[in-house]
This record gives structure tokens, C-alpha cells and sequence, in this order.
């Protein structure tokens, strides 16, 4: 094949036992669709098992991270695997129809998600739940693990994408209250300012009713966990006089 010499493109970096490949970065979007292909003849695109929808005609198939063709993975140490997403989207099928659909057209990265959640109400139990990423909080124009992930739901296809969880706040850990529509979950605030969501940030509890207003609320506010500070630094953290 002859080099394209109009645009930059970082090949893939093969090893003398090609064990170790690596992504291709595309430096110039104008490509024709001829170029286009010749990058994507690198590459396959896997998929998940189908998994069906309770009580619909719905089946969705999760697309994960693409691997080089030639029988190449991406390490987990690797850039490649800090960068790309776990899945990249969503094929949604109706059975009935025989519609499919994307998830969404925008960039994201899906860590997980969640159906056929049991003991939940009505409208969880035809749900979908997924942790996302999609907001580039280091302005570093990428999508990686370090970025915060939301708690977002959707319908049984894929429709309807709601955020759950406040921007720019990572999602720690959810649970459906039993046999509801209400969901609590819990978020790291990046309240020290160094664009990293870890230990030192402030964990904070929620609760939202998708049944109704989308809009979560805090359960335990600022004065409240401030009173709970305080209680513990003067039950353990002050000297006994006695």
C-alpha cells in the first residue's frame, strides 16, 4: 500500500513476535473513505453477548474496545487501555421490528451497565443503568479513566439518555431502594481542586426518583457532614484531660 503523504498517521508498532501492537492515532481528520478504510482494515470490532430485555421485544449489544487484528491485545497497563473505553457503545435491537439503534452518537466511555434489575418498581425494571464518561474534566481532549464517570438511564431502547448523578462528580456506588423507582448513589467531589477523584475528596449520598423529577438530592447536606466532622475530631481526635 502506498503512504498517504497529505496526512500523519502513527501505524501500528508491531514487535518482531507482533505481541505487542498498538492503536493507531489518526493525526488529520480530512480523510477520504478509502483512507478511512484502509485505518479500520487494522481493526475488529467485538462484541458482547445479546442480552434481552425483560418483558420487551428489546435486546441490546454492548460493542467493546477495539483490538488490532492478528490476535493483538491491549495490555492493562498500557496507554491504549487507560484511553479507550471498556465499550464505546451500545447496539439496541428491536426483535419485533428488526430496528436497530446506537445508544448514542457522541463519545463516550461506558464503564458498565446494568439490566434486568430484580425487586426494583416499574420503570427501573424496563431500565437501563450505566456508568459513563463523557466530560473531558483535565481539558486534556481525551476521555480517560482519570475523567469522572455518571450515573445515567435510559430506556429499554436506549432511548430517553438521562444523566443521574451531578456533572463533574465521579460515581461511587448506587443502589435501587427495594421495590421502587428511587435509587441512591453515592459521588466523589473533586472538592481539593487537583482534577482527581480519589480517597482525599469528599464522598457524597443521593437520592433520585426517576419516577418523577430527575433531579437527585443530597442526604446528608454540608452542615450535617460538617456537624459529623466535628463529633468525630472531639470523640477521637482531642486529648482526654482525665
Amino acid at each position: 500500500m502506498r503512504l498517504i503523504s497529505t496526512i500523519t498517521i502513527v501505524l501500528l508498532l508491531f514487535s518482531c513476535n507482533q505481541r505487542q501492537e498498538r492503536i493507531q492515532v489518526v493525526e488529520n481528520e480530512n480523510l477520504n473513505q478509502k483512507q478511512i478504510d484502509s485505518v479500520l482494515d487494522h481493526y475488529n470490532f467485538e462484541y458482547e453477548s445479546l442480552i434481552f430485555i425483560d418483558s420487551t421485544q428489546q435486546a441490546i449489544l454492548p460493542i467493546t474496545t477495539q483490538k488490532p487484528r492478528g490476535g493483538g491485545r491491549l495490555s492493562s497497563s498500557s496507554y491504549e487501555a487507560e484511553s479507550y473505553p471498556q465499550y464505546w457503545n451500545i447496539i439496541f435491537y428491536n426483535i419485533e421490528s428488526g430496528q436497530t439503534n446506537l445508544l448514542t452518537k457522541s463519545k463516550m466511555r461506558i464503564s458498565n451497565y446494568h439490566a434486568n434489575l430484580r425487586n426494583v418498581g416499574p420503570i427501573i425494571s424496563k431500565s437501563i443503568i450505566y456508568e459513563i464518561c463523557d466530560t473531558d474534566n483535565d481539558k486534556d481532549n481525551q476521555l480517560t479513566y482519570i475523567d469522572p464517570e455518571q450515573l445515567f438511564i435510559s430506556g429499554p431502547d436506549g432511548s430517553n439518555l438521562t444523566r443521574l448523578s451531578p456533572l463533574g462528580e465521579h460515581i461511587h456506588d448506587f443502589k435501587v431502594v427495594p421495590n421502587s423507582d428511587k435509587i441512591i448513589f453515592s459521588t466523589q467531589r473533586d472538592t481539593n481542586n487537583d482534577l482527581i477523584f480519589d480517597q482525599k475528596d469528599e464522598l457524597i449520598w443521593y437520592l433520585v426518583d426517576v419516577s418523577k423529577e430527575m433531579k437527585p438530592i443530597e442526604i446528608i447536606n454540608k452542615a450535617e457532614r460538617k456537624e459529623i466532622e466535628n463529633l468525630y475530631f472531639n470523640q477521637w481526635l482531642v486529648k482526654n484531660k482525665n
